[in-house]
């Protein structure tokens, strides 16, 4: 049988292994460069949020892939991921 402490590190562990896939997975989403900021973890939903800012880059990419035209970025952008169990053979 497991301890509490045993059982909240795994959690800890899981949790981290997530926010490394999200900060490696999230940018591949979006054409256009992002920085991935707060990655939180909400365990009464069982959910981790992430914000995702335009990254300094990212208007000059914009604007040359719209053809030039001006653009701002202004804000961030929040994700929320619902976390599943899954089973292992």
């Amino acid at each position: 049988m497991s301890t509490l402490n045993e059982e909240m590190s795994d959690v800890r562990s899981e949790v981290d292994d997530v926010r490394e896939r999200l900060r490696a997975d999230v940018p591949e989403l979006f054409e256009f460069a992002v920085t991935v900021g707060n990655i939180t973890y909400n365990a009464n939903s069982n959910s981790v949020s992430v914000t995702v800012e335009p990254s300094s880059q990212a208007r000059a990419q914009l604007s040359d892939r719209l053809g030039g035209v001006n653009v701002k970025t202004d804000g961030t952008l929040e994700f929320e991921f619902r976390l599943s169990e899954s089973t292992s053979d």
